[in-house]
């Protein structure tokens, strides 16, 4: 942080280092990068770096995602998510903005209207024509 330069909610003070497994559930209030392996469950209103060693197995809700290591689960981020070159995504994401760079890996489904929730609701209702 430099000088006239103030601190916001999205910069990132949390790092899981390499080397670190946390199993079970994740929240936090300002940005968190990821360098160790998370299982489980993450959720916050900020943003998360996956770093090229780390891991993430797990269902979060972010506002974006950016992954330059391994991601594993289903991501539903309110403003983004961004593959870089180095980053492997398996499972499904919900987002209204995808960037995936060349290089990339990304094998799952794609959601960038509804959220999954309102789309398994007319899922559901019978009275729902395709």
């Amino acid at each position: 942080m430099g000088i006239g330069k103030t601190k916001t909610s999205n910069d990132i003070v949390s790092i899981l280092g390499k080397g670190t497994e946390i199993d079970g559930e994740v929240s936090f209030t300002n940005g968190m990068r990821v360098d160790g392996v998370i299982k489980g469950k993450v959720r916050s209103e900020q943003s998360i770096i996956i770093g090229p060693s780390g891991k993430i197995d797990a269902e979060v809700d972010i506002r974006s995602i950016l992954i330059n290591g391994e991601f594993r689960g289903i991501i539903r981020a309110t403003e983004r998510v961004e593959i870089h070159k180095e980053g492997k995504v398996f499972g499904d994401i919900f987002s209204p903005c995808l960037i995936i760079e060349a290089g990339a890996t990304f094998e799952g489904r794609c959601n960038m209207g509804e959220s999954d929730i309102q789309m398994e609701e007319e899922n559901t209702d019978p009275d729902t024509t395709l």
